[in-house]
C-alpha cells in the first residue's frame, strides 16, 4: 500500500520543484517551481550568461475594461511598469551570478541572455470579496508568456506562460488594488528567477 502511494505521489513531487526539473528539449506542464508551461527548444546554461536584458514586456493587446470603468487607470498604471515590477522581484530571486538590467535595445552581446514577452491577463480582482470572502475570493491576477533568447545568435532558447493570483493575505481591508496586482507581478518575476536558476 505504501509502495502505491509514493508511485502516486512521485509525478506530484516532481512538479513541484522537490527534484531537479528537466532541461532537455521538450514541452512541459508542472515544472519546476510551480512553472505552468515551459517549452525548452534548445539546452542552455544559465552559467554561461553574465548579463540578462530584460525587455519591455509586450502591453498592447493586454485587455482592458471600458475607460468608464473605475478600474481602467489603475489597471493601465500598473500595466505601464509592469516590466520594472517583474524586474523588481526577480533580481533578489535569482540566484544565477548575472547582471540584470531592462532595456528596450535589441542586443546581440556574447553572454548576454535576453528575456522578452507579453501580458496576457492582468486583473484587479474584488477588493470587497477579499475583504469579507477570504480563501481566494476576489484574488488579483496576472498572465504572462515569455522566451529566453541567446543575444548573439538570436536563437530562443525556451518559452514559458505562468499565471500568478494574489489575495490580499495579510493586507488591511484586503489590500488596494494596485498593491495586490503588483504582488501577482512579484509572483511571476520571482518564477522567471526560478526558471533560470534551474539550467
Amino acid at each position: 500500500m505504501t509502495a502505491i502511494a509514493l508511485l502516486v505521489l512521485a509525478p506530484t513531487l516532481y512538479a513541484r520543484g522537490k527534484k531537479a526539473a528537466p532541461t532537455e528539449p521538450g514541452t512541459y506542464n508542472a515544472w519546476g517551481q510551480d512553472i505552468d508551461h515551459i517549452e525548452i527548444l534548445k539546452t542552455f546554461k544559465i552559467a554561461d550568461y553574465d548579463k540578462i536584458v530584460m525587455q519591455p514586456f509586450d502591453t498592447s493587446a493586454t485587455p482592458l475594461p471600458d475607460k468608464s470603468d473605475k478600474s481602467y487607470d489603475t489597471i493601465k498604471s500598473v500595466l505601464d511598469t509592469y516590466t520594472s515590477t517583474l524586474i523588481e522581484a526577480m533580481k533578489p530571486e535569482l540566484k544565477a551570478k548575472a547582471d540584470v538590467i531592462q532595456s528596450e535595445k535589441t542586443s546581440k552581446s556574447a553572454k548576454t541572455l535576453i528575456v522578452r514577452g507579453k501580458v496576457e491577463d492582468l486583473s484587479p480582482g474584488s477588493r470587497a470579496k477579499r475583504y469579507f470572502g477570504g480563501f481566494g475570493a476576489g484574488a488579483a491576477g496576472t498572465k504572462v508568456s515569455g522566451e529566453f533568447v541567446d543575444a548573439k545568435s538570436g536563437a530562443v532558447l525556451a518559452r514559458f506562460t505562468q499565471e500568478r493570483r494574489s489575495g490580499g493575505t495579510f493586507k488591511v481591508g484586503g489590500g488596494r488594488n494596485m498593491d495586490v496586482m503588483r504582488d501577482s507581478i512579484h509572483a511571476a518575476g520571482k518564477d522567471v528567477a526560478h526558471i533560470l536558476d534551474e539550467f
